[in-house]
């Protein structure tokens, strides 16, 4: 039976942007029957107990090649609060969520995890990572340049972190697998010589906008290119690029307001995300709300934002369902997940007027508006306060789940 792989960096400590298309993916497999494995690399986040972390994201099955070298990796968490007495220059613990000791955090950026006892020792001063199993150290990492090298004490061998995804697919898939990797800053040629010499098909998934100029290196002739916006792949034509949705909704709740004076805005906020515009535009527009869902732009704090303007941080799930409108201020968007999320909660949607999400979704749905300058966006906002009949959007109709399979049926060729 065909399995897929999707292969990660870093463990995540919240459900955005790929998580959220990695969860989905993971619910096709399951709805479709088809087995399928999160293969997580790299050093990028630290979390308290990484199974943990996963399965309460949502995520069910999966294996991190490098914690996974140790027999300890998964024992449940067991370590006492009273261990810490034992320790100097604590700055910060973070704790397991039975209240053992998870993480410990030191005065000089020293890093340590604990399952039943000591995992891992992360030491930045020195760029050094030390993995242990129960009888002492498994693997001493030099993680100072972007290909890691990790000495494996039982083979007395050099690894990188893809070489250690290349074994572990080695051992645990076979030619006739999918392999999806989610878009990386560049694609590690150890990585690549895997696939070409196994004869393995990769699926390179890129989510950004391509046609971007900075972004007109990212597409591989030695694998599948798939995109996240069906505009891609009708510019540059099939035989180049296909369309996966990289999330799906289960149905499209349509609603009809009178005014729209509560509005959302969602994700990481990043200077390309320019949320800044969204929060002065709610400054200036004091009868109506605006909540934050994620992280606040570089410059603000709960401090110096309007009063109509709350920070909700990030959370599990957005309540999309307590707005009426949300909202997007975004410098580029391919496929938009928040915006599609939204349409399919009901909300009306006002976007920035950008390629390639935004404007495909207000071409296809008349009750989507989109801004092209600040003074454009305070006026549509005072329009929404003004009593009217104003319709949902419903864009996200073109995503719901039963489409959604039969995309990744036929791009994955899963027949």
């Amino acid at each position: 039976m065909v399995k897929v792989f999707t292969i990660k960096e870093g463990v995540p400590r919240s459900i955005y942007g790929f998580e959220s298309s990695q969860l989905a993916r993971q619910n096709i497999f399951e709805e479709i029957g088809v087995e399928q494995k999160l293969v997580l690399t790299n050093l990028d986040t630290f979390v308290s107990n990484f199974v943990e972390t996963l399965e309460s994201l949502g995520f069910k099955n999966f294996y991190h090649v490098i914690f996974e070298k140790s027999d300890i990796a998964r024992d449940k968490p067991s370590v006492d609060k009273s261990f810490l007495e034992n320790l100097d220059d604590v700055l910060e613990v973070e704790y397991t969520k039975e209240g053992y000791v998870g993480l410990v955090h030191y005065k000089d950026g020293t890093i340590e995890c604990y399952t039943s006892q000591l995992l891992y020792k992360y030491i930045p001063t020195e760029d050094k990572f030390i993995l242990f199993n129960k009888n002492g150290v498994v693997l001493e990492g030099d993680v100072s340049e972007n290909y890691h090298k990790y000495h494996i004490k039982e083979t007395d061998a050099i690894m990188s972190q893809w070489q250690l995804v290349s074994e572990y697919l080695a051992e645990n898939s076979t030619v006739n697998d999918r392999f999806i990797i989610d878009m990386i800053n560049e694609y590690p040629l150890q990585l690549r010589k895997f696939f070409q010499n196994t004869g393995r098909e990769l699926f390179a998934y890129t989510h950004y906008n391509i046609l971007a100029p900075f972004m007109k290196f990212v597409l591989q002739n030695w694998c599948t290119n798939v995109v996240a916006s069906p505009v891609l792949e009708e510019r540059l034509g099939s035989d180049k690029v296909r369309f996966l949705p990289p999330v799906y909704v289960e149905e499209i709740k349509e609603e009809v307001y009178i005014t729209i004076k509560d509005w959302c805005i969602v994700g990481n906020m990043t200077a390309i995300k320019k949320c800044e515009i969204a929060i002065e535009a709610f400054r200036r527009t004091p009868d109506s709300t605006l909540t934050i869902y994620g992280n606040l732009p570089d410059g603000y704090n709960k401090d110096n934002l309007p009063d109509n303007v709350k920070f909700a941080g990030f959370v599990k799930k957005v309540p999309y369902e307590n707005h009426e409108g949300y909202i997007s201020c975004s410098l580029s968007e391919c496929f938009a997940n928040s915006a599609v999320e939204a349409s399919s909660k009901g909300l009306v949607c006002l976007l920035s007027n950008v390629d390639l999400g935004h404007r495909y979704y207000a071409s296809i749905c008349e009750n989507t508006k989109t801004f092209s300058s600040f003074d454009e966006l305070l006026e549509i906002l005072a329009t929404y306060q003004q009593d009217g009949e104003y319709k949902s959007s419903i864009f996200a109709g073109e995503y719901v789940k039963s489409k959604a399979i039969e995309y990744y049926k036929k791009v994955l060729k899963l027949y």
